[in-house]
């Protein structure tokens, strides 16, 4: 595991290189958002002897197009017509029920510029639809790769890359209003959130399993000496 802050001037696209180079990556799949889907971080990639799993959105506009244009034909016409790997999965959890279906194709040919991907082998489109309440969402998200088509194991790789989003950076902002800080001076952000990442883990593995989301669980060990007793292990 690594991490690396972004430059005061710059943004992940300079960093993201940087942190890859300091992790052990041979034989790993990385999973990047949008805005590391660049052509020169595929090839440091491709460099560390990993495979990556980008995602495609309004950041490569003509790529973003040419998968677009090669779904809207594939929808047009039989499914069994175009070689493909599809693989589906179904969750439910707490009045949620979400189907996932990740469809992946080696057709490179009708992507823009696909040789200026370093190991490109395959590109994929996961459609998700979630019911809450009885109200359905749909959403549709682009990938491109260099792992074998293969839909059960991007569609794996893409579901973990969410978990992280979910796990960590979601549960900060809800539960920690991360996105709301505002502390800018020196080292403060850094060492905030370094107390906040500890604290978050410790409420994960309280050993009472109170009832109750983190944000509420939270605000109790903050009113609460014998529960912050017992989540630091002194009870």
């Amino acid at each position: 595991m690594g991490q690396r802050a972004t430059a005061a001037k710059s943004n992940e696209i300079t960093a993201i290189p940087e942190l890859l180079s300091t992790l052990a990556l041979a034989g790993c799949t990385v999973t990047i958002d949008a805005m590391g889907t660049q052509t020169a971080i595929a090839e440091a990639i491709q460099n560390r002897g990993a495979d990556y799993v980008l995602a495609v959105k309004d950041n490569q506009p003509k790529l973003a197009e040419s998968i677009e244009d090669f779904w809207r034909s594939f929808r047009a016409h039989p499914a069994v017509h175009t070689p493909h790997s599809f693989a589906e999965t179904v969750e439910k959890d707490h009045g949620r029920l979400e189907t996932r279906r990740c469809y992946v194709f080696d057709q490179l040919q009708c992507l823009e510029k696909p040789g200026q991907w370093a190991g490109l082998r395959c590109f994929a489109v996961l459609e998700s639809e979630r019911t809450i309440g009885g109200n359905t969402a749909c959403e549709r998200r682009l990938y491109i790769s260099s792992l074998p088509p293969d839909a059960q194991r991007i569609g794996y790789a893409i579901r973990s890359h969410w978990a992280v989003e979910n796990c960590l950076h979601w549960s900060m902002d809800v539960s920690f209003n991360d996105d709301q800080m505002r502390a800018r001076t020196k080292a403060s952000a850094h060492n905030l959130a370094v107390l906040k990442h500890i604290t978050l883990n410790l409420i994960r593995l309280d050993p009472i399993k109170r009832k109750g989301g983190l944000k509420a669980r939270r605000l109790i060990a903050a009113t609460s000496d014998a529960y912050r007793a017992e989540l630091l292990g002194l009870r």
